[in-house]
């Protein structure tokens, strides 16, 4: 699949390059022609660190309080500065569990030993209590997978991890990429269970959300769209950059009664951001 990279392979079938894909790829050079590369530059290094509550009816005593890091789409080496600047904002921040919720590359490159090395110094700021999880991403190459958990970062690709707290477990399903390389096994993997007591997938793209939600689980963290990257005043995405729940682009959702939350991602692929600030994001799971 890596190999033929005209085509994605998605729940639809083989389809080509996403709608997102062509328009950065025209906006980033008419951005510099009209003298706004500055102005655009500066939207890609305004971080924010988004710190919100999400209430899970489900969720054991022994996890209240529960705080989760999400960030996605680092495309390192993309924007000079931008990883520092990240890294200084999460230094002082404790959680209980980090999420890298993939796109670490940017069309498999750099390679995925050197990807890690420049990610190390943001991860080594991070203080963090059960652990780093992540998942790859459309412009992650398959041998990422080996380089992150090489140090320490379990990658998870359609299978899952339990944490223990108290008695109670929770249960995070990590997917490999659906948006790109889609196969049977993602919903084979996201099968109901009864194995702990509150279950969260996470996936590259919210665009198995639907299939998620029917299968119980109590939380859908995800990423890839980069809120639209491209937005109207006010952040309304023009393209998203996904086939399927294109009203689960950016920020907080619903979908069939299960939360989720679609990060705006840290880096870009393309160099311009409009209206659409990257960021990092805490969750705090909430009982009530």
């Amino acid at each position: 699949m890596e190999a033929d990279s005209r085509r994605r392979y998605t729940r639809t079938g083989v389809l080509g390059k996403s709608k997102l894909w062509k328009i950065t790829h025209i906006i980033e050079p008419l951005v510099t022609v009209a003298g706004l590369r500055r102005w655009a530059l500066s939207q890609t290094l305004d971080i924010g660190l988004t710190d919100i509550e999400i209430r899970l009816p489900r969720l054991p005593d022994a996890f209240d309080g529960y705080k989760i890091l999400l960030v996605s789409d680092f495309h390192v080496g993309r924007i000079p500065g931008l990883l520092e600047r990240a890294t200084t904002l999460v230094r002082d921040v404790a959680v209980d569990t980090a999420i890298l919720a993939g796109d670490i590359q940017s069309w498999g490159t750099p390679a995925a030993g050197r990807a890690v090395c420049e990610l190390m110094p943001f991860i080594d700021a991070l203080d963090v209590r059960d652990g780093i999880f992540a998942v790859l991403g459309n412009h992650d190459s398959h041998d990422l997978a080996e380089a992150l958990n090489a140090v320490g970062i379990r990658t998870l690709i359609n299978e899952h991890a339990i944490i223990g707290r108290g008695g109670a477990s929770l249960r995070l399903t990590g997917l490999d990429d659906v948006n790109t390389f889609y196969t049977a096994d993602a919903e084979r993997t996201l099968r109901p269970s009864t194995e702990a007591d509150v279950s969260v997938a996470l996936v590259h793209s919210p665009e198995m959300a639907d299939i998620a939600a029917n299968a119980g689980y109590d939380l859908y963290l995800a990423g890839h769209t980069h809120g639209g990257q491209i937005c109207l005043p006010g952040g309304r995405p023009i393209v998203t950059a996904i086939d399927r729940h294109r009203d689960l682009a950016s920020g907080i959702w619903c979908c069939d009664g299960m939360p989720g939350y679609t990060s705006r991602g840290l880096g870009v692929a393309r160099r311009v951001r409009l209206n659409c600030p990257p960021e990092i994001t805490v969750l705090r799971l909430r009982r009530r």
